[in-house]
């Protein structure tokens, strides 16, 4: 399985871990690894205008369950850059309450500056 395939399913299908699971023995990477990767495509490409908020947000609530449930039967703490790229997302999905589009108060910022760290 290749990160192009993951990335597919995660905004057409139910993406398991069992995606992540394949593509990290392929990789030889560890699981979190594999969850930064994806999450860093996703970002990267909403940055780039290659992908729409609605799928990269789809594709982010997608990849949060699967970690969230990982890392508790793990008992490891949140994967970043991942959760911070999940948090930028989610942050655009409702208003804050200051008549400011969301997206391009709360996430685009978050994206960048995630991108810029990574």
């Amino acid at each position: 399985m290749s990160i192009e395939e993951i990335l597919k399913k995660s905004i057409s299908e139910n993406l398991s871990l069992n995606d992540f699971e394949r593509f990290s023995t392929k990789e030889v990477l560890r699981i979190e690894d594999s969850f930064n990767q994806l999450s860093l495509l996703i970002a990267k490409r909403f940055d780039d205008g290659e992908m729409s908020y609605e799928d990269s947000d789809y594709a982010m609530n997608g990849v949060w369950p699967i970690m969230l449930d990982y890392i508790m039967k793990k008992g490891a703490p949140l994967v970043e850059p991942c959760y911070e790229i999940y948090c930028a997302f989610d942050a655009g999905e409702f208003d804050h309450g200051d008549g400011a589009d969301p997206v391009e108060k709360y996430t685009i910022p978050a994206i960048k500056a995630v991108l810029k760290n990574a």
